[in-house]
């Protein structure tokens, strides 16, 4: 039978896709559980409608992005922190805190898009890479005592 996946189901197929599973699995599972519709008729053609409006959504909200990492490329971002005699900060600066600090400073980046191993302890100059659809950039996050 085949059915358009309306969730990911492990060992089955993604979101949106046309699968050919077995009668029984599909009455029985997918269709109760709403994991999935039968590909005929009317609901198939609602089910493509919502895949390509998500698509649509998808790339108007990457180009956005795209857009935001562009102003903020090789850029500059200039902080006072409060630090001890030796540089060392006393509140570590995560991920969720670099994205705070850029939203104020008006860019509007996901946490998911910044690429930090760890934390930032120490004043000075550290470079942030973002990573947007596998392409790398970066900025220099400048903190001062």
């Amino acid at each position: 039978m085949k059915v358009i996946l309306l969730k990911d189901v492990k060992g089955v197929g993604r979101r949106y896709e046309e699968k050919e599973v077995s009668e029984g699995y599909a009455i029985n599972f997918l269709i109760p559980k709403k994991f999935a519709v039968p590909r005929t008729g009317a609901e198939a053609s609602r089910i493509k409608n919502l895949k390509e409006n998500e698509e649509k959504h998808k790339n108007s909200e990457y180009k956005k992005l795209e857009t935001e990492v562009q102003k903020l490329a090789n850029t500059d971002i200039n902080l006072s922190l409060k630090a001890n005699e030796k540089g060392h900060l006393f509140a570590k600066l995560t991920k969720d805190k670099i994205v705070q600090i850029l939203n104020e400073k008006g860019f509007n980046l996901p946490e998911e898009s910044i690429d930090l191993e760890g934390s930032i302890q120490e004043v000075g100059t550290h470079s942030i890479q973002i990573k947007i659809g596998g392409k790398l950039t970066h900025f220099n996050l400048v903190i001062n005592n």
